[in-house]
């Protein structure tokens, strides 16, 4: 846990000196201490994106990043050193009762990424990707090899160029870190709500209540934790803009919804908000297009190359554009299977029951789902029905009816594509989070409630407890706990770290293959490449197709190979 601690001493600076010298030298303004965090995690995973076209985020990398950190301190010191007046002052200006609250939750937050991560998607792709992006940077055809590591996230772009791997490999921390800083963003809000009783400052400033659920995305790097943390701090600037025309620079609100999108594209419908803000105040903001389009011009070009170089399909998922010529992308075949497989994941469906149904007929499937899916399946589902009656009475209700708008379309499109409701979460939190604030008004109750959310917080990381009403995934039946060992050196960032690994050839490939790890997908920790060995040989049998490399050298990637039957 001090490890972590200091870990996060480094995250501080690297990304608060980054953002502030980027807001500074596009002269986005003044705006909540909070966001320039953000907007130096933007400008590093775009640094660190271009830098992984052509070599690895390892040593050389990084310290290119501590130079330019050390750079800009210099060049912009005096305006970080108003930056950092300015996060002192909004700390200063909490109450007795918020500083200890943001303290606790700090606390914890360190002591849940010091344990063991517990989403799963960390054990099939996440610590392979960043580990790709550590050995290799972008490498072409990666996607034939795992067609999850064709998702390379920009979150995990960042995660990687931040984890300084040439001292340890068990720092994955920037979640902890980053939902600390919307907690404090959050607190802010509400400590303002305490002083002006102004609903739109309860309705951000209630956000800490989630922290008990949001607490088991920061122990491993998922890209889904900073689409919720952006989802507040986006929509709280746009309506305090909206409403009060106050709050940060369009030029910050709108970097943030295209660092959304670079994270996870399924975020592209909270650009909605500051597109609505420029066309109410057009003529204002005119002169913000030109350096707007940059960034977003350069964001895109490199989701493109990322996607060209790793799959071949420069809009990844989408097969419709691909590369005709490139002896590395991904087969349709591949391409149209992971598309369908995720749609019908998200449904629970086998492929023969999501043919023989409609789109009424899955989705009242969906709603039926058990346990947690189905949970919050109906709990977003009924938030939407009774959104509106419960902000007719409010003094601000267009910004608000935006929200339900956009709300949506977001689940209309994952009905269309694939509705997990993970996807959804920032939305239901938010539309949840105006119910509330509509339906509290006294000081002592929001505190009470705060306190118990949080007291909550410590149930799970210090008491194991068994999810079997919840899920009926064996991986996920156990929460990760926090274990006195760990509270100097951290666990290491897999849930395996006595995984077992052997080797084997396939073709010009040697591989590594997990043996006491009963996941299909599963890959852990282990040394490049690693696949399971099951998996490979399903692909085999089903698609004729195996992966092989280019040339000798991993670095240069990899292709499918395809085969007859008779091979």
């Amino acid at each position: 846990m001090i490890a972590v601690l200091t870990y996060w001493c480094y995250l501080f600076l690297i990304t608060s000196v980054v953002g502030v010298s980027f807001q500074d030298i596009f002269k986005f303004g003044k705006s909540h201490p909070v966001l320039p965090f953000f907007l130096g995690g933007f400008a590093i995973s775009l640094i660190a994106s271009s830098w992984a076209i052509f070599n690895n985020l390892s040593m050389y990398f990084e310290g290119f990043l501590i130079l330019l950190t050390i750079g800009l301190g210099i060049w912009k010191q005096k305006v970080y050193i108003i930056f950092l007046g300015s996060l002192k002052a909004k700390i200063k200006a909490l109450s007795s009762y918020l500083k200890i609250l943001l303290g606790v939750i700090t606390i914890f937050a360190a002591a849940q990424c010091a344990s063991a991560p517990y989403i799963i998607d960390n054990e099939s792709y996440y610590i392979q990707t960043i580990k790709w992006l550590d050995s290799y940077g972008f490498v072409k055809g990666l996607a034939n090899f795992h067609f999850f590591l064709a998702q390379n996230s920009g979150w995990h772009v960042l995660q990687s160029a931040l984890n300084i791997d040439i001292i340890t490999s068990y720092f994955n921390d920037i979640n902890g870190f980053y939902l600390v800083l919307g907690n404090l963003y959050a607190l802010d809000k509400l400590s303002q709500y305490f002083k002006q009783k102004e609903k739109y400052f309860l309705l951000i400033g209630l956000f800490p209540i989630f922290n008990v659920f949001l607490f088991q995305f920061i122990s491993s790097p998922s890209p889904d934790l900073p689409i919720y943390l952006l989802s507040l701090i986006i929509f709280g600037e746009f309506l305090s803009q909206y409403t009060f025309h106050k709050g940060a620079s369009y030029s910050s609100l709108f970097t943030l919804g295209v660092f959304a999108i670079f994270i996870k594209v399924t975020a592209v419908f909270l650009l909605i908000f500051p597109v609505i803000l420029y066309v109410k105040n057009k003529t204002s903001l005119k002169q913000d297009i030109s350096k707007l389009t940059l960034l977003s011009g350069i964001a895109f070009i490199l989701f493109v190359v990322k996607n060209s170089i790793i799959s071949g399909y420069p809009l990844y998922p989408i097969a419709s554009f691909r590369l005709t010529d490139a002896d590395w992308r991904l087969p349709i075949a591949l391409q149209e299977y992971l598309v369908e497989t995720t749609k019908q994941y998200a449904f629970f469906l086998t492929p023969e029951e999501y043919e023989g149904t409609t789109l009424i007929q899955r989705i009242i499937h969906w709603l039926k789902l058990p346990k947690l899916h189905g949970l919050f399946n109906m709990a977003m589902c009924g938030v939407l029905l009774i959104f509106p009656f419960f902000i007719r009475k409010i003094n601000f209700k267009k910004p608000l009816y935006i929200l339900y708008t956009v709300s949506v379309l977001q689940l209309l499109f994952l009905w269309l594509t694939s509705p997990q409701y993970r996807f959804f979460l920032g939305f239901f939190m938010l539309l949840s989070l105006t119910v509330i604030a509509i339906c509290i008004k006294k000081e002592r109750i929001i505190k009470i409630g705060l306190t118990l959310t949080t007291i909550l917080i410590a149930i799970p990381l210090f008491i194991p407890i068994n999810l079997t009403n919840l899920t009926e995934r064996e991986f996920q039946l156990s929460l990760s706990v926090f274990s006195p060992e760990y509270f100097i050196q951290p666990h290491p960032q897999t849930k395996y770290p006595k995984a077992i690994y052997t080797t084997h050839q396939e073709g010009n490939m040697r591989i590594h293959t997990p043996t006491n790890i009963d996941f299909f997908w599963a890959t852990g920790d282990c040394e490049l490449p690693c696949i399971q060995l099951q998996q490979l040989n399903d692909f085999k049998a089903y698609f004729r197709s195996v992966p092989q490399m280019r040339t000798d050298d991993l670095k240069d990637g990899f292709y499918s190979y395809t085969f007859d039957k008779n091979e």
